[in-house]
């Protein structure tokens, strides 16, 4: 007997408990090798099923909570959707508009402007909610992460991380979803190129070392081109190398960005700050020539962006409106990603 869809939909969540009992998704990498496949494998089923599965409304009576401190489209939009298709509430929040303004330290003397702590706001919160997303940017670049580490420690709900200073896993696992549609199921062993493109504000490296994660965790032969003083972050990489061995990845780091580009089945243009955060954008201004253009691309298969995109600073027009553009399927990947988190968790 053919099983049905709620079937399938049930087995493959399962399959992903077995490697994932976790209630934290904050770089990515929490799943294991196993458990991101079958994230993923659940992502599938949801991608092309997911009218008939909206009807089911599986998670009926369910509650996310998204609390952004930080403006965002796509990440906003499509978790707000992959909630509300599946049955669960939506409540979205914007940190010190809809919500008091808020206290993240240890020890501190409340006498400013903020007038509640994180360590009830976020109790509180995991007591309505059956799911808490955060995003929040560094104020000040590096690698500070005080907030969504503030809510990991003191949530008592399931916590997604929606991009912090060194990660954007959800976007990390869409872009495994896309890159296995370019590798036609898988990437393992086939080139991924990332490659640093000019920007003029010192972006953090949430979204570059997302790929990266993504990149190792899906056994590709990953380069990483980038100009001298723009190295991501060492301890990051380091964590991501140690996959290697397992996933049968290869990660090399050059100055050489058309040589990364060459034969890449998805170059992956994304600007990021510079190690001299006070100097970047002096330091960008003098690497334009990064930007990703027709010459870079002609040897690979497919451009890629999170989202946003500066238009002729990251990447050029004939680039991202031309034939090689996938940033449109890149971006819809993110529903069906995190529709697959919200099911493993409350299903």
């Amino acid at each position: 007997m053919t099983p049905t869809l709620e079937t399938r939909l049930h087995d493959a969540v399962s399959k992903v408990r077995q490697y994932w009992r976790g209630t934290r998704f904050l770089d990515g990498l929490e799943p294991g090798i196993e458990g991101t496949q079958a994230l993923l494998d659940v992502a599938r089923i949801y991608r092309a099923y997911r009218l008939e599965i909206g009807r089911m409304r599986l998670l009926q009576g369910r509650a996310v909570a998204g609390l952004f401190f930080d403006p965002s489209l796509r990440t906003h939009t499509s978790m707000e959707v992959a909630a509300g298709r599946l049955g669960a509430h939506f409540v979205h929040l914007v940190g010190g508009q809809d919500t008091w303004k808020m206290e993240f330290a240890e020890g501190t003397v409340m006498d400013g402007m903020a007038a509640e702590h994180v360590k009830e706001a976020a109790p509180v919160l995991s007591s309505y909610a059956d799911v808490l997303a955060v995003r929040a940017f560094p104020k000040h670049g590096g690698r500070d992460e005080t907030v969504i580490r503030a809510f990991a420690r003191y949530a008592g709900a399931p916590l997604i991380n929606l991009e912090s200073a060194l990660a954007h896993p959800c976007q990390g696992l869409a872009d495994m979803l896309t890159l296995a549609d370019l590798g036609g199921g898988s990437y393992l062993g086939k080139k991924v190129c990332l490659s640093w493109a000019p920007h003029p504000k010192p972006l953090p490296q949430a979204v570059p070392l997302s790929v990266v994660r993504a990149a190792i965790l899906g056994g590709a032969d990953l380069h990483v081109a980038c100009p001298e003083g723009f190295d991501l972050d060492d301890e990051e990489m380091e964590r991501a190398q140690s996959f290697c061995h397992d996933t049968g990845a290869k990660m090399t780091v050059t100055r050489d960005q058309m040589a990364a580009t060459q034969g890449a089945i998805a170059v992956y243009g994304k600007g990021w700050g510079a190690r001299d955060y006070d100097r970047h954008a002096d330091l960008a201004a003098a690497h334009r020539g990064w930007t990703i253009g027709d010459t870079q691309m002609e040897g690979a298969n497919a451009f890629l962006h999170c989202l946003p995109v500066r238009r002729n600073v990251i990447v050029s027009d004939s680039v991202i409106d031309g034939p090689k553009s996938r940033v449109i399927p890149q971006a819809a990947n993110r529903e069906p990603v995190q529709a697959a988190v919200l099911l493993s968790w409350m299903l």
